[in-house]
């Protein structure tokens, strides 16, 4: 029963909408509105949601869904209610969860729940405005595109990770290409294969660690469930031979997407801080450093959709700080200030409604004032609302001085799932590079977005030229490959070809700056 009630706390914080629950004072009762109209039900659904909705989230406004895509949204939101049908509809449950752990009764009556549908499907648009970008897109890109070997062109090509390792020189890039098998290539500069390491799962984050590397395997695959098959996995290269450890570092997590490291506790031990992104589960964790090792959980925020994390002595204490990203429930930004022993003070910087899908975020001083701006995106649609958002994007969020943020600038990208800042032009402001995942079929070009500053955040688009074959991005990193000095590109796959009609795409590309 502890264990059950639990989850329901969980799953309600973090489902989209979740305290709608919160609507019926008397889930037994007969409300007293039956006969009233579909517009007096509709009042009363955003009465009881202007009342509840706010003490955990952002309000969901009416207008961040068209109807049809509210009815896919409070069906989704159902059975986390208790609410396992209406109006003769069966909702869909998760089937790899333990069933005793949804509620054994509904949160509300059926008439209330009719209030909420009321509310949402009357007051929603039709359909959501289509996406204005605020630039004509130049496709005349200002970098040099090189393919990778023929071998690495195949109609079935997904790569969620690449990293350009610039500790070696030539530089090296690491890609995990997943699918039927999952492999993890090293390359060379030139993308010829230096050795390879089969998977029991995608790869989806790795960083150095004093001389090897700690590689994050998200689970079994890259689909969205509750398993906790998770693991980090230190290598090393040693002779260009990729080794593995014969035991994962640390297992059993609910689909982990980022770690860092940092000692967090003052004991001169390096411990690791992992985002859990989860399903129904998931948490910010970091695991201390017991020595020997062992590690113990510690849970930072036990809420799915940690995303990243950024660990810096953000007010000059001495003492290590966290800025992490949510992507579900209440979504935004939190620093997580450092009390000492382990202890950390929380506060949401930025904040978002559950819609948004967040999906990366870096820190930087964008306007030159001394204080670190917010680069943010959003464009998660694999939530099973699969609905374009005019709102989803690259954002740049002004620092006032005291961690108070405002937006400062907007480019729209449907399902855009990671932006980077760099002076790639070399005239000392910042640059945006951005990819799209959960791109509109019919934009192309928003696979990759180039945003070059002109100054005072004015920013000119650019894309990649049609032939390159690159429509959808999953995975970026940036890093100068060649050895030039200059900060270049390689971007990983994020769309499946079509054996039928012989298409075939690379599986990564790389983008050498001709600034």
């Amino acid at each position: 029963m502890k264990n059950k009630k639990a989850f329901i706390s969980v799953f309600f914080l973090a489902a989209f909408c979740s305290v709608l629950f919160m609507f019926c004072n008397d889930p037994d009762g007969d409300d007293g509105f039956n006969e009233e109209s579909p517009e007096s039900r509709a009042q009363l659904g955003k009465t009881l949601a202007e009342r509840h909705c706010q003490s955990c989230h952002l309000f969901p406004d009416p207008s961040l869904l068209d109807k049809q895509n509210w009815q896919i949204a409070l069906e989704l939101m159902g059975p986390r209610l208790g609410i396992y049908a209406h109006n003769g509809r069966r909702y869909k449950i998760y089937t790899d969860i333990d069933q005793d752990n949804y509620p054994d009764r509904p949160a509300m009556n059926s008439w209330d729940w009719q209030n909420i549908i009321e509310y949402y499907t009357a007051m929603s648009p039709a359909a959501l405005p289509a996406q204005e970008k605020p630039k004509a897109i130049s496709r005349q890109m200002p970098f040099s595109v090189k393919l990778p070997p023929e071998l690495f062109v195949e109609p079935e090509n997904l790569a969620p990770l690449v990293k350009i390792d610039t500790s070696v020189r030539p530089a090296r890039i690491w890609i995990n290409k997943t699918g039927s098998t999952n492999t993890l290539f090293l390359l060379d500069g030139q993308m010829n294969i230096i050795d390879s390491l089969n998977n029991s799962g995608p790869i989806v984050n790795l960083e150095p660690d004093a001389g090897e590397w700690t590689a994050c395997k998200i689970g079994a695959d890259l689909l969205g469930n509750n398993a906790k098959n998770g693991a980090l996995i230190r290598l090393k290269v040693a002779n260009q031979k990729i080794r593995a450890a014969s035991k994962p570092l640390i297992d059993s997590l609910a689909r982990p997407i980022h770690i860092t490291y940092a000692d967090l506790n003052g004991d001169q031990r390096k411990d690791y801080l992992v985002a859990e992104f989860g399903n129904m589960f998931g948490s910010l964790i970091w695991m201390e450093n017991q020595g020997g090792g062992k590690y113990k959980r510690r849970n930072i925020r036990s809420l799915p959709g940690a995303s990243k994390t950024i660990v810096r002595d953000d007010n000059g204490d001495g003492q290590p700080d966290i800025w992490a990203l949510f992507g579900q429930g209440e979504e935004g930004i939190f620093l997580y200030t450092n009390q000492g022993n382990g202890a950390f003070a929380e506060k949401q910087v930025l904040r978002v409604p559950a819609s948004y899908g967040s999906t990366s975020f870096e820190l930087h001083d964008f306007n030159q004032d001394g204080f670190t701006d917010i680069l943010y995106t959003c464009g998660d649609r694999g939530d099973g609302i699969p609905q374009l958002k005019p709102y989803h994007g690259v954002y740049v969020y002004v620092n006032n001085g005291k961690n108070e943020f405002s937006k400062a600038y907007f480019f729209p990208i449907n399902g855009c799932v990671k932006a980077m800042a760099e002076d790639f032009d070399g005239d000392g402001d910042l640059d945006i590079a951005a990819i799209g995942f959960f791109t509109d079929s019919q934009q192309p070009s928003e696979g990759f977005t180039y945003l070059e500053n002109k100054g005072s955040l004015d920013f000119q688009p650019y894309a990649l030229a049609p032939e390159t074959g690159f429509k959808r991005a999953l995975s970026m990193d940036i890093g100068d490959i060649n050895g030039d000095g200059k900060p270049d590109i390689v971007l990983g796959q994020g769309s499946m070809g079509n054996k039928a009609s012989g298409d075939k795409l690379p599986l990564c590309i790389a983008l050498i700056n001709e600034f």
